[in-house]
């Protein structure tokens, strides 16, 4: 006879394959600490009902007859998974739909308000067992967006390179807690940086206070939440796509997974893929050393009264510059250029060839 508790496991298991499934993938562990994550995330009923939903969302109804699920009480049930950030909603003109979240960006994101100190822990080993995962397949999940006011003047910006324009282009804006922070915050390693900075931009109106976690702002507070993190010295991020960015992260490499895991490589650059890199004027530089405290990446030295910069190690954010005294650094076109996917979908579709996997069934 199965003991329940293997049951427990098995449904668990099947839902850390569907999640895998997803282009994004999801960390898998020989011991079990995924299962053990799952377990605090999902009760047993949502683990079944989510391991069988597809990334396209579906009505309700579909959902009862696909799923073979009774009617009533499923709003009910989905909601309340809305409400826990694990199946992602959508409302449209037939109604409103539920579908797979991503592990990130999605449902971990998602846990800002519920994120307890057992989760933070389940997540930090999570990623300690999985972090250079992330970059074994391309294209890269994030793209680093550098700061506008660093970049040469002279040069042509793609749209898609300009935090700006992702700002000007939305139709609603809002901001949240950093979940990253909030996680090593409650790991005991908090961080000097604002928190409270993280950028959602809506493609409709109003679409921003759809979600609990969102404070809404205007346009004009979303610039200056963005223009108050480049000052303090945050990387700006987005989805690597050219269209359809959805948020703007501002991170630091003490708390964000991602760039945590770029500053520990020797090549930073070969896991971002900037197409911009610093440029210093020697005849302006002083060696004063401010961009040398600025730089998350270890970068810049100062050798013989002169700043000094590791092309391997600089991914193009434009932090250091915006803060030198003597305006002596810029960013400058790499020779070396790269082009991200066109749309999430092109994202996905590159992705999965990568990690060669088939995620037609969540279709």
């Amino acid at each position: 006879m199965t003991s329940k508790t293997e049951n427990d496991s098995s449904v668990y298991q099947k839902l850390a394959e569907t999640l895998n499934k997803i282009p994004e993938g999801f960390i898998l562990t020989e011991d079990g600490t995924h299962i053990r994550l799952l377990k605090w995330l999902f009760t047993e009923e949502e683990a079944d009902i989510v391991r069988r939903m597809k990334l396209w969302a579906e009505t309700v109804e579909e959902l009862s007859e696909r799923l073979d699920l009774p009617l009533p009480g499923l709003v009910e049930k989905l909601e309340e998974m809305v409400n826990k950030g694990l199946v992602h909603p959508i409302n449209t003109s037939t109604g409103r739909r539920y579908g797979l979240f991503p592990y990130v960006v999605g449902i971990y994101e998602e846990q800002v308000e519920r994120m307890d100190k057992e989760f933070a822990q389940l997540q930090e080993d999570l990623f300690q067992k999985g972090k250079y995962s992330l970059f074994e397949t391309e294209p890269p999940i994030f793209k680093v967006i550098p700061i506008n006011q660093a970049i040469n003047a002279e040069l042509v910006v793609h749209p898609y390179e300009k935090a700006e324009e992702m700002i000007e282009n939305a139709k609603s804006w809002g901001v949240r807690e950093c979940i990253c922070k909030k996680q090593q915050g409650l790991l005991e390693k908090p961080c000097s940086y604002p928190s409270t900075v993280c950028l959602v931009l809506g493609k409709k109106e109003n679409q921003i206070a759809e979600n609990k976690n969102n404070q809404v702002i205007s346009k004009k507070q979303a610039f200056e939440y963005l223009y108050k993190a480049e000052k303090a010295g945050l990387v700006h991020c987005s989805m690597n796509v050219q269209s359809g960015h959805y948020y703007i992260c501002n991170c630091c490499s003490c708390c964000c997974a991602i760039i945590r895991t770029v500053s520990e490589r020797n090549q930073p650059f070969a896991f971002v893929k900037s197409n911009y890199q610093i440029s210093i004027d020697e005849e302006l530089c002083v060696g004063c050393g401010v961009c040398v405290d600025r730089c998350k990446f270890d970068a810049l030295e100062v050798d013989s009264d002169m700043c000094t910069v590791d092309l391997q190690r600089c991914v193009g954010c434009g932090v250091c510059a915006i803060e030198c005294p003597e305006d002596a650094l810029t960013l400058v076109e790499r020779e070396e250029k790269t082009e991200p996917p066109v749309t999430v979908r092109d994202w996905m579709t590159q992705k999965a060839m990568s990690r060669q996997i088939d995620p037609s069934e969540l279709l």
